[in-house]
């Protein structure tokens, strides 16, 4: 049902076939029209018109009117499809990334209060695509959705998105190191290493408290502690010991298998 659309959703139908004249004025009319109780032959039609931007058949930039339009529309249903249809295009538009309008990342960035966990997660998607990337003047607001968001999901990609940022703030490293140090709070420190597994970490500090994490009781903390000591290289060469350790010991046999990669992989000479 298209009330549930999300970054996923277009992989279902890319054998859609559109004509040159569909326009995302057409899908929001659909959606203002139907709600969520679009027919077969809307959803159809609304796939295809998306297949159009995701293949680059069409772009966005006479569109721009038309999705700010749709994202400070009065309904929340119709400000939850814009930013699913939107952060659809950005994620299939991945490697070229699509500069966003002051007027559009300024809804967009309203749509971080918004009610929706749906709706606030892929409004922080939309950031996180972006061309440029995430913009100091948003690092604060992700840093509240990334610390106390009700949403697993919000904080998931919020966090996502602070490890995306190549200049860590002083306050984004701080948010890392207390995530790492709160042996209470497991999820938030998976969260945290499922990112650094994306994004490779180069503060000495940050690469101990990872390395540290190999320790961790916790299954997927060692699992994706692994996989940021993967992501980062040869500057964690002082995993090598627990590393092993895993390695020989550990009751997972998938651990163990991924210990033995890292091992590989951060201990391999130099390529000449």
């Amino acid at each position: 049902m298209i009330g549930s659309l999300n970054v996923t959703m277009v992989f279902m139908f890319v054998a859609a076939v559109a004509n040159a004249q569909a326009n995302l004025s057409e899908l929001f009319s659909i959606v203002r029209t139907e709600g969520s109780t679009t027919s077969e032959g809307s959803r159809k039609r609304m796939f295809e018109i998306l297949e159009l931007y995701s293949t680059g058949e069409k772009t966005l930039a006479s569109e721009w009117p038309v999705i700010d339009g749709a994202l400070g529309d009065p309904s929340p249903f119709v400000r939850d499809q814009a930013c699913a249809v939107l952060a659809t295009i950005m994620v299939l538009s991945a490697a070229s990334p699509i500069e966003l309008p002051e007027s559009t990342k300024q809804l967009v960035l309203q749509r971080f209060s918004e009610a929706s966990p749906n709706l606030r997660e892929n409004a922080v998607r939309v950031f996180a695509l972006m061309a440029g990337g995430i913009p100091a003047a948003v690092v604060p607001r992700l840093l509240q959705l990334a610390r106390a968001d009700p949403g697993f999901n919000v904080r998931g990609i919020a966090v996502d998105a602070l490890a995306s940022v190549r200049v860590p703030t002083p306050e984004i490293t701080n948010f890392w190191v207390q995530s790492l140090s709160r042996e209470q709070d497991t999820s938030l420190r998976g969260q945290v290493l499922h990112a650094f597994g994306f994004y490779a970490q180069t503060d000495p500090e940050i690469i101990q408290l990872i390395i540290n994490s190999l320790r961790d009781k916790d299954r997927f903390v060692r699992q994706e502690a692994i996989a940021a000591v993967i992501r980062i290289g040869k500057p964690a060469l002082a995993a090598l010991p627990l590393l092993r350790g895993i390695r020989d010991a550990d009751a997972d046999e998938g651990l163990r298998l991924n210990a033995e990669g890292a091992i590989r992989i951060i201990s391999a000479p130099p390529a000449k």
